[in-house]
């Protein structure tokens, strides 16, 4: 089978199957996650097959037509960045839809749980195998849908809601300004598809060139900060923890907030190698890793601490991809690929270890656990090795990528000049020493110390083997891929960082490289680590002080203030824009309206002589006559039925125009609507006072006369110039409809083919308007029928 029928299986399966899970749940019951698991597994084996094409230095792109005449088609390219997601993917994927069977209640609702993870992974798949951006904003944008519903899986409780709708708000908000970014990217290059302009060095100098760079940059960007937790951004996933631990391993370790940094990575070769690149991508990687590393101090929940690790250690990555010259547009592009894949296996180990705590501890409050390591060693030696990987200590795999980190900073900084050569490393370094800290905290928090006395059941050990044996797993890989590097590097991360460089990548990663100077940085992060971890709690305790004091230095207090008031900030626009009488809006329309159409004419009008036909058959006299009375009748009738009763008349008499100039179907449809308006209002009218009562004085009389003959002459100066055109020369747009409805729509009845094909997406907005209006007159009648 060739990648392309293999990847779309792999993305389109979880879609399909996920739809049988309720069947198969009332086969297998509470057994349905192995099932997912299984779905997962056969993903992976279809990805796997694709391997061999990548490690060998190819890439591949297939496409079936979708939207042509926008081009925009279902494009899967498959290269070393997106074999490596997938993989990450899978894998994860099949590891917690197992280790949910031992952490999910049976009395849970389990095939909504494992739908909405088997829909979430494949949105996720879809996204990194994506080649058009169209089509990777769907699946982005469907990410965003489905970790939603994980987030909010448990709906009776706010903190969940909350949770949910704060990632929803920010996520698929960043989500519309990357849309925006792509747009801008195709306006400079002439086209969505990313690998057409990866491949071709003049579309990426054109980019570098064009005046729109910054724009395209900076509003891709912003999708990939929100996704990712970056920047201010960050302030979802902790609320985000709310969430199942097991969807918390899945898209808040290991997945969904990488989508951010496989957006970077995928339009890295695009951008990089300018200045603004390293200022946004790097500046605001360092940022958010120091601000969210110091933040770690003060969480006390096992997961909190672990989200705002994990947005710490996005922003590692993050950095790394940032790390550019436009000599070097490269330097860190290895070391983030390899701590991106490292970061996947300790932080979902580590999210698991959480899951068992909780699990069996009945609480994630580090400040009520403590001496656990005698009752769960088995469950403390796996936690040891996942905080010690993410703290950078041999021989796990964090050491490895952090030294690279290091050696990458060192060379950014080199690059740079002084001072940076001194900044870069020391920031690097800083961000180190916060992780050793909260991770050494991590393990000493829960296992070590003496064990509470109440708060938490007296009999606790090790749990089943269906939770224990994922996260051994994990622990497992960590230690391999530290031990053993180039199974990993030479297969995946190798082919990865060359797909992103678009050359050859050749690396040499190995546990001891002698006393380098990332050696000698990574000793000093130990040093620091060490007393910074003897000050934690007076520096958690400075933390809470100072957010009790000053509450409003936050980017949450922003969000919930812009959230709690956004109901009466737009009450209090909709008062000013709507006051309430009908009479106001009409004038300002009205108003609009001449100002509209003052200001073009007047700058852009020629010489209009218009050639007036008055050679008029005597019935057009009498029908015009007739428009012309029911007209003023309706403006003078000092009666509502009077005057709409005249109105009607004259909504019938334009009916009688439209047959006469030989335009059946708006004569049908003024007709019909002309109809159904007389019903309304004569129903209406009937259950009210006949006469008007409305005081109209001189000097608002005046006022209406002047708009109304200001009204007046504008329509009687377009329709003068409707033959020749306010800008000439004009010709009417009736003669592309003639020419091109049928050999583009294929439809002989012009006029439907102009509302049904050419304007078909506005006929598509009036269709749902009316059902809109529809649901509303139903809420309507059926809530009047309830009160009575």
């Amino acid at each position: 089978m060739d990648p392309f029928r293999l990847v779309t299986l792999a993305v389109f399966l979880p879609f399909l199957l996920a739809a049988t899970v309720p069947a198969v749940e009332k086969l297998i019951k509470h057994r349905i996650g192995w099932f997912a698991s299984l779905v997962a597994f056969i993903s992976f084996l279809l990805i796997i097959n694709v391997v061999p094409l990548v490690i060998q230095g190819e890439s591949f792109k297939a496409s079936v037509e979708w939207l042509p005449s926008m081009g925009i088609e279902y494009s899967i390219y498959v290269d070393g960045l997106s074999i490596l997601f997938g993989i990450i993917i899978t894998v994860i994927g099949i590891i917690i839809m197992s280790y949910s069977n031992g952490y999910m209640s049976r009395k849970e609702d389990l095939p909504r749980y494992y739908q909405w993870l088997l829909l979430f992974m494949g949105s996720m798949l879809g996204l990194v195998f994506s080649a058009n951006t169209i089509m990777m904003f769907i699946f982005w944008e469907l990410t965003s849908i489905t970790s939603f519903m994980l987030i909010g899986y448990w709906r009776n409780r706010p903190e969940s809601v909350y949770g949910a709708t704060k990632s929803l708000l920010v996520t698929a908000s960043g989500g519309l300004f990357m849309l925006a970014g792509f747009i801008v990217l195709r306006s400079i290059t002439g086209t969505f598809d990313i690998t057409t302009i990866l491949q071709n060095d003049t579309l990426i100098k054109t980019v570098h060139s064009h005046e729109f760079f910054l724009a395209a940059l900076v509003l891709i960007f912003i999708g990939a900060a929100s996704k990712s937790a970056q920047g201010p951004f960050y302030i979802w996933l902790p609320n985000a923890m709310e969430a199942p631990t097991p969807v918390s391993a899945f898209l808040h370790s290991a997945t969904m907030v990488k989508a951010g940094i496989y957006l970077v990575a995928r339009v890295h070769p695009i951008f990089s190698g300018t200045e603004a690149w390293f200022i946004l991508v790097s500046g605001t990687g360092i940022i958010t890793m120091l601000v969210a590393g110091f933040l770690a101090f003060r969480q006390t929940d096992i997961k909190a601490l672990l989200a705002y690790s994990t947005i710490s250690q996005l922003a590692y990555i993050m950095t790394m991809y940032g790390y550019t010259t436009y000599h070097q547009p490269g330097i860190g592009v290895a070391a983030a690929t390899f701590h991106l894949l490292n970061h996947a296996t300790f932080k979902a180990c580590l999210f698991l270890v959480a899951g068992i705590v909780a699990h069996e501890a009945a609480t994630r409050d580090i400040t009520k656990l403590g001496g656990l390591r005698h009752e769960m060693p088995v469950t403390f030696i796996i936690a040891s090795i996942g905080a010690l990987s993410m703290a950078g200590v041999p021989p796990f795999n964090g050491f490895l990528s952090k030294e690279m980190f290091y050696e990458s900073s060192i060379e950014m900084g080199h690059a740079l000049g002084s001072p940076f050569t001194f900044i870069i490393p020391a920031l690097a370094v800083a961000g180190g020493v916060f992780t050793f800290a909260y991770s050494i905290k991590f393990i000493t928090a829960i296992f070590f110390g003496k064990r509470p006395e109440k708060g938490i059941p007296s009999h606790i050990h090790d749990p089943s083997v269906i939770m224990i044996l994922p996260a051994a797993f994990l622990a497992g890989l960590i230690i391999l891929f530290g031990l053993v590097p180039s199974i990993v590097v030479q297969n995946l991360v190798e082919p990865t960082a060359s797909s992103i460089m678009m050359e050859t990548q050749h690396l040499h990663v190995k546990m001891w490289h002698g006393f380098t100077s990332s050696l000698m940085m990574t000793l000093v992060t130990f040093m620091l680590g060490i007393l910074i971890y003897t000050k934690y709690e007076s520096i958690a305790e400075w933390q809470n002080s100072f957010n009790r004091k000053y509450p409003f230095i936050s980017v949450n207090y922003v969000y919930d203030g812009l959230v709690n008031n956004a109901r009466n900030t737009l009450k209090r626009f909709a008062s000013f824009m709507q006051p309430g009488p009908v009479k106001a809006y009409v004038l300002a329309l009205l108003v609009l309206t001449i100002i509209l159409f003052a200001i073009p004419f007047l700058k852009l009008s020629t010489d209009l002589a218009p050639t007036l036909n008055f050679n008029l058959e005597p019935y057009e006299v009498l029908v015009l006559f007739y428009m012309i009375v029911a007209a003023v009748g309706a403006a003078v009738l000092p009666k509502y039925l009077q005057a709409v009763i005249s109105l009607s008349a004259l909504g019938y008499l334009v009916g009688l125009l439209f047959i006469y100039l030989s335009a059946p179907d708006l004569a049908l449809t003024q007709v019909l609507v002309e109809t159904l308006t007389t019903i309304i209002f004569v129903l209406a009218i009937v259950k009210i006072p006949q006469t008007f009562k409305e005081h109209i004085s001189p000097s608002q009389f005046m006022k209406d006369a002047l708009i109304s003959v200001a009204i007046a002459s504008v329509v009687f100066i377009l329709l003068l110039s409707a033959t020749q055109g306010i800008v000439s020369p004009f010709e009417s747009l009736s003669y592309y409809f003639i020419e091109n409805a049928l050999p583009l729509a294929g439809g002989h009845n012009i006029v439907n083919v102009i509302i049904v094909d050419f304007r078909g997406y506005d006929t598509l907005g009036e269709i749902a308007v009316m059902c809109l209006a529809a649901l509303g007159v139903y809420n309507l009648i059926h809530s009047r029928g309830e009160s009575q």
